[in-house]
Formats: structure tokens, C-alpha cells, sequence
């Protein structure tokens, strides 16, 4: 049931008022947002100052080769172009002007786009961070470094790293998300529990030892969420964990659809822009078809039954999603409900061992692993395909046997493949 016994909103008027409640906030962020586009509209050329070089790599396009520049400045993702002789790099910090003439609000509100750009200066080069350096300089390969960077601080990889991923469906294990969270949150509490309890036994012992350490760790993620960058799929992850928190101590009923729906309206009040985020709304998708796997067939098999069918059933449902915006379709990705399981062990294992300075011991078989190469198409799919698909998702929350349509739908891709 949508709305269950002991849910949060046992009420519609109750949803209600929380839903309005996001609405106005929306409205009230939306109209702040309107009021700096405005601002950023008054002058035609703009000099942005200390920008960040994120991503500098060549492009070809109708046989004219250009170098493509992603620039980082406050909130924004800037894209521009500058010719393939200018000499450029990662990491850099450029002053420039751009030429807003073509930016609409909508292009505004999703903080990321292009424009054009002249007068670029190279000011110097970003200060390296300790932590980030302590872990990244245990590898050689330019490749290997770019996916640890990903898997532990969420930056930017390189066209060819995201295609290497994209040929076995991996994306959703490279984006910081819940699973993250959860690993981080289990790891601290796991140290912190000891320590926490010599003292409270002692000094405090009326204190709650499972919510004071749970509020300390809410704190640190909230200071990672910072340190990389406010990234949309964990923003929603760390939104939708504090929410959980909350239902379990008031003891309300945590596996519910209302209670994504709120998550999602939370998130959306707070930061209009994800409305924009393809990362976002994946990560979304993905919550929705565990919760839907659970509310259809979790009661027929056992824990770790359900734990073997759960990855199957999140891999082959995100497929068509996954195709509509990164058209690449190769039987290799198969393989990614297998590397599902491996990866649970994998990011604690390798984080370990990046702490104790051993992070390379993998870099062999991760650079066979991602050269590895099996026959891909592209298959693009119209618009109306993928939203045929999520309205058939949303209305199979009352049907199992639409669920399982659903489920089976995705099949036919590898079918044309073949």
C-alpha cells in the first residue's frame, strides 16, 4: 500500500501540507534564482575570474578539431571551446570573459552550460588537495587514477573512462550515492562505537549511544557532502538518509512510496537545479525499482534470496533508462549484474587499502578489466519510449504482473542487439 498503517501520512491532507509546503519553498528558490539570472543578464560579456579547469580534451567535429574546456566557477559547470593549439591542462585556474547572449533561465537554473569565450589567461595551477593527492598518487595510470577519483571524491573522468564504463553498464557504481553512505556511515560507527561507549558508561550514561553517534556522522557526511562538491545523487541519498532516520525514531513505516515522493519534492524545493540532473533523477529511478521489487516480492524468498534477485532486478529495470541517455548497448554489460556483487567488496577493500598506502594492489587487473572490449551498438531511444516506460513503472506499483512486463521490456534491447 501507498499510503500504509503506520506511514508518515496516514492522511492525505496531511501529505498534503507537506507537499504545498515545497511548493512555496520551490517558488521562493525559483524566484531567487530568476532575480541572479537577471543580474547575469545585464552586461552581454561577462569576466569570470578563477575559474577551474575540470575536463580539457579535443573534440571533432565536421572535420574541424577544437579543444573542449569544463570550467567550474561557484555553482556553475561551464562549458566552451577554445582552439586545439592552446595549451591547457586539468586542474588549472583561467580568468576569461564569456558572451551570455544565448543563455535562457532554464539554461541558468541547471547551472550547466555553453558558451562562448575570449581573452582566456592562465592565472596558475590549483592548489592540491592532501587528501585527494594521498590517494590518487598510488597509481601510474592516468585511467586507474580518474576512477578512484570518481569512486571516492566524485570528480570528473574522461570520455574514454565513461565509455570503458558504459560497455558494462557500470555508472550507477561510479556515482557516489547511497551505497556510499551507507559503507561510510557503517565504517564510523563501527570505530566510533567503542570509544563512544567507554565514555558514556562512565561520564553520560543517560545518553542515547545509537543517536549521538548517529548525529556525529550525519555531520561528517554533511562535511563530505561539501568537501565534494554537494554531487545531486548524494545529496538525494543523504536527504532521503536523514529522512529515514527520522521515521525510525518516530517509528514510522520507512518502505513506502509516499515517502520517496516526499524525498523527491524535498530535493527539488530545496535545489531547483536537480531538476535538470541526469545523475539525480537515475538515482531516483533506482530507489523507486528497489522499493517496487520490495513491495511486490520481498515476503516469497528469504534474505539472501532476495538480495541475489534485488541486483537482477534494479540492473534490468534501469536499462531502458540508462540506453535513453547514454545510448550504448553491448552484451558485455551482462556482465554488470556479477561486477554488482564484486563491487560490494571491492570500494570498502580498496579504501582500506588506500588508507594504508597499498591502493595500486588492483591497478593490473582494473586496467584489463576496463580495456576489455566486447561488440556495442548504439541504440537511441525516442523520448516516447522512455516516458512510456516510467508511466508503465509508476502504475505497475499496483500490479505485479505489469511489473514483471516491465521487467521483461528490457530484454528486448539485447534482443535487437542481437
Amino acid at each position: 500500500m501507498i499510503f500504509a498503517k503506520n506511514s508518515l501520512f496516514i492522511k492525505y491532507k496531511e501529505f498534503l501540507i507537506l507537499f504545498s509546503f515545497c511548493v512555496i519553498l520551490f517558488l521562493i528558490n525559483i524566484s531567487l534564482e530568476y532575480k541572479n539570472f537577471l543580474i547575469f543578464k545585464e552586461q552581454k560579456h561577462i569576466f569570470i575570474e578563477n575559474a577551474l579547469v575540470l575536463k580539457a580534451y579535443e573534440k571533432n567535429k565536421n572535420n574541424k578539431i577544437y579543444k573542449v574546456l569544463l570550467l567550474k566557477y561557484k555553482d556553475f559547470k561551464i562549458y566552451t571551446s577554445v582552439s586545439k593549439n592552446f595549451k591547457i591542462s586539468k586542474n588549472q585556474i583561467i580568468n576569461l570573459f564569456i558572451i551570455n547572449k544565448n543563455i535562457n533561465f532554464i539554461s541558468y537554473l541547471s547551472k550547466n552550460f555553453y558558451v562562448p569565450s575570449y581573452k582566456i589567461q592562465i592565472i596558475n595551477k590549483k592548489e592540491e588537495n592532501k587528501i585527494i593527492n594521498y590517494f590518487l598518487n598510488q597509481h601510474q595510470n592516468e585511467k586507474i587514477k580518474q576512477l578512484y577519483g570518481a569512486l571516492f571524491f566524485a570528480l570528473p573522468i574522461s570520455t574514454e573512462l565513461r565509455n570503458d564504463i558504459n560497455h558494462y553498464g557500470i555508472s550507477h557504481l561510479i556515482a557516489i550515492s547511497g551505497y556510499h553512505i551507507s559503507l561510510i556511515f557503517a565504517i564510523l560507527f563501527f570505530i566510533l562505537k567503542p570509544f563512544y561507549s567507554f565514555l558514556q558508561i562512565r561520564y553520560f550514561p543517560y545518553r542515547n549511544l545509537k543517536l549521538d553517534l548517529s548525529v556525529f556522522i550525519f555531520v561528517f557526511l554533511f562535511i563530505y557532502a561539501y568537501f565534494i562538491g554537494f554531487v545531486p545523487s548524494f545529496i538525494r541519498a543523504l536527504i532521503m538518509s536523514l529522512y529515514i532516520f527520522y521515521m525510525l525514531i518516530k517509528n514510522i513505516k520507512i518502505i513506502s512510496f509516499i515517502n520517496l515522493l516526499n524525498i523527491i519534492c524535498i530535493c527539488i524545493a530545496l535545489f531547483p537545479s536537480l531538476l535538470f540532473s541526469i545523475g539525480f533523477l537515475l538515482s531516483i529511478l533506482g530507489v523507486f525499482y528497489i522499493y517496487l521489487y520490495l513491495h511486490h516480492f520481498y515476503k516469497n524468498f528469504n534474505l539472501l534470496t532476495n538480495i541475489f534477485f534485488l541486483n537482477i532486478w534494479v540492473f534490468f529495470m534501469m536499462i531502458i533508462p540508462v540506453l535513453y541517455f547514454f545510448p550504448l548497448i553491448s552484451f558485455q554489460q551482462l556482465f554488470g549484474i556479477f561486477i554488482s556483487f564484486i563491487f560490494n567488496i571491492f570500494y570498502p577493500l580498496s579504501l582500506f587499502l588506500h588508507i594504508l598506502n597499498f591502493g595500486n594492489l588492483f591497478d593490473d587487473l582494473l586496467n584489463i578489466f576496463l580495456n576489455f572490449k566486447m561488440h556495442s551498438e548504439n541504440l537511441s531511444l525516442p523520448i516516447s519510449v522512455f516516458l512510456s516506460y516510467i508511466l508503465l513503472s509508476i502504475i505497475s506499483i499496483f500490479s505485479k504482473k505489469l511489473a514483471l512486463f516491465c521487467a521483461f521490456s528490457n530484454f528486448l534491447c539485447f534482443v535487437i542487439l542481437f
